[in-house]
């Protein structure tokens, strides 16, 4: 049951109106996010822009998961030295002081190296699967979204008397 739900919200969060890059924008997010502790301020920051910003909530929600899944297993034993790397370097020691004493940024937490660690690491995987992600969307809606619509098999259940029934007592709609 649970297969068929996710299977179900993928198609639904793919056919959405929303735009390819909202919902890449929304898979980005939720990857920085899910490498950073929700308890945080700067995770709770990221679930506050998330819901603020125009993106696919539902792929941030799920990326977000399968991040935190990856954390779990073991990526998140980079964010520590990543960050202390970035953050003990000498040459960058002026620009640090400068930037996490900025009124919103020391708001952030970004002084602790995991958190710094896992902002990097997530952005830097958000990034790089923005492109891939938004093409995938768009190859999806231009090939298989057409096939579907246009299958016997698909034509029947959307006519298929249970299904309008069920769509009448739910939804209200014919």
């Amino acid at each position: 049951m649970f297969l068929l739900s996710f299977i179900r919200g993928l198609y639904k969060a793919l056919s959405a109106d929303a735009s390819p890059a909202a919902i890449a924008f929304g898979v980005a997010f939720g990857v920085t996010a899910g490498c950073i502790p929700i308890t945080s301020r700067l995770g709770l920051f990221l679930l506050c822009l998330i819901l603020i910003v125009r993106v696919q909530v539902s792929a941030a929600l799920f990326a977000w998961s399968l991040a935190r899944l990856f954390s779990l297993a073991g990526v998140a034993s980079l964010f520590n030295p990543v960050g202390a790397s970035l953050l003990r370097s000498d040459s960058l020691a002026p620009f640090w002081t400068w930037a996490l004493n900025l009124p919103i940024v020391a708001w952030l937490q970004l002084e602790h190296d995991a958190i710094f660690g896992g902002l990097v690491i997530g952005g830097v995987l958000g990034a790089a699967l923005f492109m891939p992600i938004r093409l995938l969307v768009v190859c999806y809606r231009r090939w298989m979204a057409g096939k579907l619509s246009e299958s016997k098999f698909f034509q029947w259940l959307v006519n298929f008397w249970v299904l309008k029934a069920l769509r009448f007592v739910f939804v209200g709609a014919r």
